[in-house]
Formats: C-alpha cells, structure tokens, sequence
C-alpha cells in the first residue's frame, strides 16, 4: 500500500472515532424535557416558606380578637379615697364609679397635656398620666370651631366632633368639629371607651374618642 494512502486512512479513521464520541456525550432532547418538567411540577407543589409564615400570622390575628391601645384596668373608684396607698383614681368619665386606681409610681410621658376636669376646671399633667378624672382631654374653654381637630363633641361649638381619627385613646387620635346638622346614621352601635367601659352612639358618629368597636374584650372590672 502507498504510504499516503495509508496516511489518509488513518486520518479519516480518527476522525469518525472522534465524532461518535462527541455525539455520544450529548444528552437526549427528551430526557432534559422530562427533568425540566418534573423539578417544574415540584416547585408548583411544594408551598413558599414566606406563605405558610403569612398564614400562620393570619390565623393568629383572627383569633386575637380586637386590638387597641392599652386600656387601664385597676379598681373602679370615684376619688382617691376609694384607692389604696400610693394610688390615685382617674380617667376619662365623670359618671359614678368610672374613675380607676392606678400607681403613683407608675412610668409616665413627660410631656404636658391639658384636660377638662370633671368639676369643669382646667388642669395639665402628663399625657399619659392625668392624675385625676376629667371629662375629656383638651381644654374647657373656648369652644372649638367647625374644622378644628376635637377628641369629643363637647369640645366642640356644635357639639359634634366627627371622623375616622377617634378610634385610639392617644393624643393624636382626633376627630374634627362639624356642622350639628350632619347627617348619622340612626342606628345604636356600641364602642368600648377609652376609660374601658363601654357606651353606645350612631355608627357613624360615636362623637368622642374610642379605644375600639364592639365591646370591651378583657375582664376587667366594670
């Protein structure tokens, strides 16, 4: 055999060994489907870790009931007189038996807020410590006009003090002053007040300042 023809065939044998090898190695169309498929269907089936949290939470919230800001819960009491050392008897509410005992010693905002008390006089004290039983937070005296930010209708000129803001015990929980012609609603639905008692007004105008709708959730006393 001439040594080029034999040189040739070599070559070409190489050649052919070489591309059954690479074609060999290539995985089929139909099996990448089928994997691609099936991690697919897993990924579907398997629920996001950040969506069973959120569920959960979810259904801890339902059971919690309502919530609202922390509403005093010591022993009723008219005066300081009905308390026990280093008490004293206040809240919002001049009715019998509305006020309740707190701790002197109690941790309190050092801010300085004013209050209508209860005898008609104004005092200041903490915004989160009254110190006494008063009528409602703010002063007495002048009364306010339509437009001005009120958190009870006595505030107010009118008498009506309206809106959205008045759910919350805060001092930033405010309604405004309105028109004592404004249209409620002649249905008789019930709140729990911020003195954790409950009182009853039209749905739609409650016209002072609440912790929450519905009634009063916890046992305290009443």
């Amino acid at each position: 055999m001439p040594r080029n023809l034999g040189y040739l065939l070599a070559l070409l044998l190489t050649s052919t060994a070489c591309t059954t090898s690479v074609q060999t190695q290539q995985p089929s169309d139909e099996g990448s489907k089928a994997n691609t498929d099936a991690d697919a269907s897993a990924a579907d089936a398997a629920p996001a870790e950040g969506d069973q949290v959120a569920d959960e939470g979810a259904d801890e919230g339902a059971a919690a009931g309502p919530t609202g800001p922390a509403l005093p819960d010591g022993a009723l009491c008219d005066s300081d007189a009905d308390c026990g050392d280093a008490q004293v008897c206040e809240g919002v509410g001049c009715e019998a038996g509305q006020g309740r005992c707190v701790s002197t010693e109690r941790m309190c905002t050092r801010d300085l807020a004013t209050y209508c008390g209860c005898d008609g006089a104004e005092f200041q004290s903490s915004g989160s410590c009254p110190g006494k039983r008063y009528a409602y937070p703010g002063a007495c005296e002048p009364k306010l006009a339509i437009g001005e930010p009120c958190a009870d209708g006595r505030q107010c000129a009118s008498g009506m003090c309206l809106g959205e803001g008045l759910e919350g015990c805060g001092r930033a929980a405010m309604g405004t002053c309105a028109d004592a012609e404004t249209a409620c609603t002649m249905d008789l639905a019930t709140y729990c007040g911020c003195n954790n008692f409950e009182f009853q007004g039209s749905g739609s105008c409650p016209n002072r300042q609440f912790a929450y709708r519905g009634p009063c959730e916890d046992d305290a006393p009443r």
